[in-house]
């Protein structure tokens, strides 16, 4: 049991004590604000409506929508990586390009974890999902998870129990690690500062 912590400031976790250390990750806007500011555009399908619809990739990592996700997680006892995102997010779509394009994040994320992603600006009912016997929209799960600003990124165990979130952009280096202690199981035994050092060679 562990908590997850940002540089600055400790994160909302439900469950336990992790560390996490968030250097280098640029601190995103609050999702209010930049909506606002941010150029409405995405390079996700699209319906008529011009909203985003979450399809599994064929190649590159294979994003699924919450339930598919949910679901597959049982099947497979696989731990969930939830990327709360929206259409005009600028470091999202960064992350997009950089990070989860990378051959390493890719093979990872697809062998060890089931990957999810939520639009957090998406109101309408044909995209609604289910959570806890609920259905509810892509935006009011957004809530749920108490995201504020995008991307943010919640990490749940195969029964959908919260292990903890981690907000803003990450690059290769911040992201491999995250995903290396929820997908390997380590979050189980060792708090995320521990596992880091063993990952580096000093434990």
């Amino acid at each position: 049991m562990m908590r997850w912590y940002k540089m600055t400031a400790a994160c909302f976790v439900a469950f336990g004590l992790v560390s996490l250390a968030w250097a280098g990750s640029p601190k995103p806007a609050p999702a209010a604000a930049s909506a606002k500011t941010a150029a409405p555009a995405t390079t996700a399908p699209v319906t008529a409506d011009n909203k985003p619809v979450v399809m599994a990739a064929t190649d590159g990592v294979k994003w699924l929508t919450y339930d598919e996700g949910v679901a597959k997680a049982k099947s497979e006892n696989k731990p969930i990586v939830i990327d709360f995102t929206a259409s005009w997010c600028g470091w999202c779509k960064r992350m997009e390009k950089e990070t989860f394009s990378d051959p390493k994040v890719i093979n990872y994320m697809n062998q060890n974890l089931v990957a999810v992603k939520v639009w957090g600006d998406d109101t309408t009912s044909s995209h609604m999902i289910s959570h806890e016997g609920e259905r509810m929209t892509q935006a009011a799960l957004t809530r749920v998870f108490q995201v504020s600003g995008f991307p943010t990124f919640w990490f749940l165990d195969a029964t959908g129990g919260k292990i903890g979130p981690a907000p803003g952009y990450k690059n290769v280096d911040n992201w491999m690690p995250l995903v290396e202690y929820v997908g390997g199981s380590h979050y189980k035994t060792i708090s995320y500062d521990t596992f880091l050092k063993k990952r580096n060679g000093q434990g």
